[in-house]
């Protein structure tokens, strides 16, 4: 059977208090032992008095508080504590495992409180007995609770996987951006046509393919927390399909051609203009590195001194898991003539300092723009009056070259991955210079820059049948 009380705590007795004592007959159903009675009023405050024969000893104490109120409570037995009882009834039941347990029944109405704690006996005996099942209960409360709650529990689960704040702000704002548009007000309201009407209106709106599947991603990631976690029976956009961002890609980049480098790095240190909250000579180490080691700008932007790992071995820089897309730490080398330059560049930082002081990152494609813009000016202005006019018509140095294609700043890191193919660099260490998550992806992106051989192929295993060649296979009858 369930029954109540409230919790009773003990606090200490008010410098201020006035104690009064007063004799009454030993409260009914008082348990006494040694001497002291203990008993529950009928405000469910759990009192104790020195007995005396058939009467007890009760204590008062008055006192006026910091708001100037007038407050009386009872004291205990010993004189030194007043007692205090909850507001809400507790109810002390016996669940479905058969455990005894203690929970509030959040009300002061001890006929509310006593229905509730009749109906969490009732509820527990139907369970012991398999009627009711507690994952259809899990699943109407968290029913009832508004999406916007989900949301928030979701964004918190993000968090303890790592990651960045910023990724966790997008990914909220673009499922705000589903739930407003469909006009979500609880999870059961989540379906597919509402997720391909905004797909729809996107499109209409000209968005590019890479931008719907980058949203796509975070409602989908959302609706399967929610199946995973009980909290819907079933994923309700598991049959949603992201479009494919290679059949629309609105914003192509370019690598930079080795050519152009030059020219842009040396134009840039002759220049001496700051831009971005940076010197002309680190504008061109952070270019040197992204080329170097294909880090994306959220990765640079982050990497503090002590990341750099300049004084032994091969020289390298160290990212955070937290830090890269794929979420696992990253290990990229650079040259030794790059290790001494960012030496000299951060001798004097403290080891937290970031190595670069980029004033913005969302501004590293606008600086790269106008140093570009340097470098085309100046190399035209090298050019005789005939060659100028021929230059001129040319893409060379230009952020948008003739098939369209834009060169930003994450064009450093797609020329880091090009340069390396063009050098014929084995693409399996490619793939690992680029952290791609597969040898198909790096093959899409730089199979037309690998240098030709099956052309060589042929010729090749017939030097070999012909024994013509040393690195022949050599099989011996057994």
């Amino acid at each position: 059977m369930a029954s109540l009380y409230k919790r009773t705590h003990r606090r200490p007795l008010p410098k201020n208090a006035t104690v009064t004592k007063t004799i009454k007959p030993l409260p009914a159903g008082a348990s006494i032992i040694d001497g002291i009675a203990t008993w529950t009023d009928r405000t469910g405050c759990l009192r104790s008095a020195a007995v005396s024969g058939n009467q007890v000893e009760m204590q008062f104490a008055t006192w006026t508080n910091q708001r100037n109120h007038v407050n009386t409570l009872p004291v205990d037995h010993t004189g030194t504590f007043i007692l205090v009882a909850d507001v809400c009834y507790m109810a002390s039941i016996t669940n479905a495992r058969g455990k005894r347990i203690r929970k509030s029944t959040k009300t002061s109405d001890k006929a509310v409180a006593i229905r509730i704690a009749s109906k969490w006996e009732s509820d527990a005996r139907l369970r012991e007995e398999g009627v009711v099942d507690d994952l259809v209960e899990s699943l109407a409360r968290h029913a009832a609770k508004p999406i916007a709650e989900h949301v928030d529990a979701f964004i918190a689960f993000l968090a303890t996987k790592g990651g960045t704040e910023e990724h966790r702000t997008r990914t909220r704002r673009q499922i705000e951006e589903f739930v407003n548009a469909s006009k979500w007000k609880w999870i059961t309201d989540l379906d597919a046509d509402g997720i391909s009407a905004h797909v729809a209106t996107m499109m209409s709106s000209d968005a590019a393919a890479r931008t719907i599947q980058q949203k796509l991603t975070s409602i989908k990631s959302f609706s399967k927390w929610l199946a995973d976690h009980h909290r819907l029976m079933v994923n309700p956009l598991s049959m949603v399909k992201k479009p494919d961002p290679n059949a629309n890609r609105r914003h192509e980049r370019r690598m930079l051609l080795p050519d152009e480098w030059r020219w842009l790095e040396s134009v840039t240190l002759a220049t001496h203009k700051d831009r971005n909250s940076m010197t002309a000579y680190e504008r061109t180490l952070l270019y040197r590195l992204t080329i170097q080691t294909g880090l994306r700008a959220s990765e640079v932007f982050e990497v503090p001194r002590s990341k750099l790992i300049l004084a032994r071995g091969t020289p390298h820089v160290l990212c955070k898991a937290a830090g890269t897309k794929n979420r696992k730490p990253a290990k990229q080398y650079i040259d030794q003539a790059l290790a001494d330059d960012l030496r000299n560049h951060v001798a004097s930082k403290h080891p937290t300092a970031p190595v670069f002081g980029i004033g913005s990152k969302e501004e590293l494609s606008r600086v790269l723009e106008l140093d570009l813009a340097d470098a085309r000016r100046s190399w035209l202005s090298t050019l005789d009056d005939d060659a100028r006019v021929e230059a001129e018509s040319s893409d060379f140095l230009m952020r948008t070259n003739h098939d369209g294609e834009h060169l930003v700043f994450h064009s450093l890191r797609h020329s880091c991955g090009a340069w390396l193919a063009m050098a014929g660099v084995h693409v399996k260490t490619v793939q690992s210079v680029m952290r791609h998550g597969s040898i198909g992806l790096t093959m899409d992106r730089y199979r037309h820059l690998f240098p030709g051989q099956a052309e060589d192929a042929a010729s090749q295993i017939a030097a070999m049948m012909n024994g013509s060649t040393d690195k022949g296979l050599r099989v011996t009858a057994g």
